[in-house]
């Protein structure tokens, strides 16, 4: 079963490959504060499917348009909750630029680790060209297993970062899941600050004197899956 964002926007699927017009697929030009606040002002798309769902994987279409494809999203964020209030976060992830071509098929994104999800939320990082003021995907396909009863959903992988926001060191109360590969820490523009050192329980200190006052990301990657956390640095 796939749901796809065609249901929300004007974005659309070729067999063969995917249009280059402008009026097929999400453009956003001005920022806003979105369901998460503490992203500040930024390029975002949710999506409802209505239901929770199992979530498995994730298929993108860049932005395609003919000499416009700097538009397209460099890096991006998509959070997953069952009732917009808790978010659990995946990436960031980085998208191929599109072509801005008839034979542009698309990129397969990363396991998405069977997440129930009802809303879906896209933030943009970064775009193709940093010198444009728009941000645009052409199309997003989820894969999914089934739906869910969301009081069958467990909590068992739910964490913290404290305090938040941050001034001289935070504190990271690990999720209950086992064999963590990597433990990241991440800028708001998806660089790669620091990789941490994976406790061997479940609290670890981390020092952040040292960051620019902005929004961090904290991203612990499994044999299965990747799950993100923001922390703000004041």
């Amino acid at each position: 079963m796939i749901l796809t964002s065609s249901n929300n926007t004007d974005a659309q699927c070729f067999d063969d490959g995917h249009s280059p017009f402008q009026d097929q697929g999400w453009l956003s030009c001005s920022t806003s504060v979105g369901p998460i606040p503490e992203r500040g002002d930024a390029h975002w798309i949710m999506y409802d499917f209505g239901h929770v769902y199992t979530l498995d994987s994730v298929y993108f279409w860049n932005h395609n348009v003919w000499g416009e494809t700097g538009m397209g999203v460099k890096s991006i964020l998509i959070d997953y909750s069952t009732d917009k209030e808790n978010w659990s976060t995946i990436g960031p992830i980085n998208i191929e630029k599109a072509p801005g071509s008839w034979k542009y098929t698309g990129i397969q994104g990363p396991s998405l680790g069977n997440v129930n999800a009802r809303y879906a939320l896209v933030t943009v990082i970064s775009t193709w060209r940093e010198d444009v003021s728009c941000a645009g995907l052409a199309e997003i396909k989820f894969g999914v297993n089934n739906s869910v009863d969301v009081a069958e959903i467990e909590t068992s992988k739910e964490w913290t970062i404290s305090p938040n926001p941050a001034v001289d060191k935070i504190l990271i109360k690990l999720p209950e899941v086992e064999n963590i590969n990597s433990l990241s820490m991440y800028n708001s523009v998806g660089q790669l600050m620091k990789e941490l050192d994976i406790p061997n329980g479940k609290e670890l200190v981390v020092p952040v004197d040292e960051l620019k006052e902005g929004v961090y990301f904290i991203t612990i990657k499994t044999g299965s899956e990747i799950i993100t956390k923001s922390f703000v640095k004041v």
